[in-house]
């Protein structure tokens, strides 16, 4: 995995909003080939009938088989993001989500877009919102353009990683009033970042074309995976390199220190100071 430096104002831009933009993460030639690896995960879906006023049904969120392709596979070390998140978070970090994402378009006519706003990792679920510490971040790979609202993008609520409760949606609306709601226009090829504090939701794809994302998510490796990321067998983490086979679960106790991403992290100039357990007082 090379290296790319985080900038300060990256760094400002997701501690303020929650969420990071970052533009030609992906070459065109990339993103070629992972629509076909994803059109194909997904044929089944592109070929059945649209169910009009029903947008529910237009819309896949589809998480397994990602990594048997090969060009999916290469995105759990793509060096244009993972070592931002590396810097966001730390090198003791591993693959917790994958998922392609497929919406087609929908009648203008339709009633609005029923809406999902929600945290991830479900961590309010049991300790509440207030004081949520950050655990994990998602890339999200744009695939096809959303260079127009209401073409498919997912809505991110601004600064919302750094409310204490939950939104306030007024009675009969479907988005909230207290934050500012962005439907980012992005280009095939872009990267969001955006973290498990950040309130999100699908939203209305009105482009009259199937808007196509893949997202995958790091968290800590104290953090279990998704039930739906499948663990690769002992062969194939054995022909990987060191940093994928980290990001995979190569390190099957989470007390083995992440060498992979440590070693690379000191070449590079990122250093952690160490927690200590106790201080002599």
């Amino acid at each position: 995995m090379d290296f790319v430096r985080l900038t300060e104002a990256q760094r400002t831009a997701f501690n303020d909003d929650g969420f990071l933009v970052v533009r030609n993460a992906l070459e065109a030639g990339t993103v070629a080939q992972l629509v076909e690896e994803s059109d194909r995960l997904t044929e089944a879906f592109l070929r059945k009938p649209d169910i009009s006023g029903k947008p529910e049904y237009n819309h896949l969120d589809h998480r397994r088989g990602l990594l048997k392709e090969k060009g999916l596979r290469a995105l759990v070390a793509n060096s244009t993001t993972v070592p931002l998140v590396v810097q966001l978070l730390s090198p003791n970090i591993h693959l917790h989500s994958t998922t392609v994402i497929y919406k087609r378009p929908e009648d203008p006519n339709d009633p609005p877009f029923r809406r999902g706003w929600h945290r991830d990792i479900r961590i309010p679920k049991d300790l509440g919102h207030e004081q949520l510490p950050l655990v994990g971040i998602k890339v999200c790979y744009c695939l096809t353009d959303f260079s127009q609202p209401n073409c498919g993008m997912t809505l991110m609520a601004r600064g919302s990683h750094r409310l204490p409760g939950p939104l306030n949606i007024p009675k009969g609306s479907v988005d909230p009033v207290d934050v500012e709601v962005c439907d980012l226009q992005l280009n095939a090829g872009d990267a969001l970042f955006f973290e498990n504090r950040t309130y999100h939701t699908a939203a209305p794809n009105r482009s009259g074309r199937v808007s196509k994302v893949v997202i995958y998510g790091y968290a800590y490796r104290w953090m279990k995976p998704e039930v739906y990321l499948e663990n690769p067998d002992e062969q194939q983490l054995l022909t990987t390199d060191p940093i994928t086979r980290q990001l995979l679960g190569g390190y099957h106790d989470v007390d083995t220190p992440p060498w992979a991403i440590e070693r690379w992290a000191r070449r590079h100039g990122l250093t952690r100071d160490a927690v200590p357990w106790t201080i002599e007082v």
